[in-house]
């Protein structure tokens, strides 16, 4: 096991962490501010502030850890192709600094131990997948 962790490219994963928490969120900022013109072309000037926080409420709480996820996945993908060893324990790592990132931010919780996993999850997976190629 000490011997795979020397063979980690850490300045990759994080930078890789750091890219997949940031597209997670401008994902968010996509389709808020999508939401947001859509409400603007049908009002024909400013649109009503209160009807965009409820849709920001309502959908960031789902979108951001599905985003994170998926993304934490193509993260792992493309992680994989660039790297000669240890290919699975990479996305590994990805997937648990991108979890631990989102629990700095998320806080302690049910829901962010979950989607700690899962991102764990789709970074092996993407990692495994990728290194079939």
């Amino acid at each position: 096991m000490a011997n795979q962790l020397s063979q980690i490219k850490w300045g990759r994963v994080i930078l890789t962490t750091l890219a997949v928490y940031v597209l997670s969120y401008l994902t968010i900022f996509v389709v808020v501010t999508a939401y947001a013109t859509a409400l603007a072309f049908q009002a024909r000037g400013a649109p009503d502030p209160s009807m965009i926080a409820a849709f920001a409420n309502q959908n960031a709480p789902w979108l951001g850890p599905i985003s994170l996820i998926l993304f934490t996945f193509l993260g792992a993908r493309h992680m994989a192709q660039r790297v000669e060893s240890a290919i699975s324990l990479h996305g590994m790592i990805l997937g648990a600094l991108t979890g631990i990132v989102n629990m700095l931010f998320d806080g302690l919780g049910l829901g962010t131990f979950i989607i700690l996993i899962l991102t764990i999850s789709a970074g092996w997976l993407g990692s495994k997948l990728s290194a079939r190629k």
